[in-house]
């Protein structure tokens, strides 16, 4: 966070650590291609858990979980619709889910 003159504190986005990056990729490229709901958890936990150990507040970790499956939206919607679970909104939802558990957790 960066200070202001005004005392409040700004946001500043920062580079991504190749690690978060590659979290990201491989979280979009199992929703892209209709990977395991396993799989997709145990990114999410493990990018959740990065997150909070950069100082990421549960709100911002959620708003990148979100991120991650909105870019993964078009290629998710271009398979056919499967079982319950297998949707786009689906997987977003269970994702929140996790993250929120995982970060409720604080261990």
């Amino acid at each position: 966070m960066n200070q202001m003159s005004n005392g409040y504190a700004e946001w500043a986005p920062r580079p991504l650590t190749p690690r978060q990056d590659r979290l990201e990729g491989r979280i979009v490229t199992v929703l892209s291609t209709q990977g395991t709901r396993s799989e997709l958890r145990e990114l999410v936990h493990e990018l959740t858990d990065f997150l909070r150990l950069q100082g990421a507040t549960a709100e911002r970790a959620m708003a990148i979980i979100l991120g991650l499956g909105a870019r993964a939206t078009p290629a998710m919607n271009s398979h056919a619709e499967g079982g319950v679970g297998d949707s786009a909104d689906d997987r977003m939802a269970m994702m929140t889910r996790w993250c929120a558990a995982r970060f409720a957790r604080g261990d």
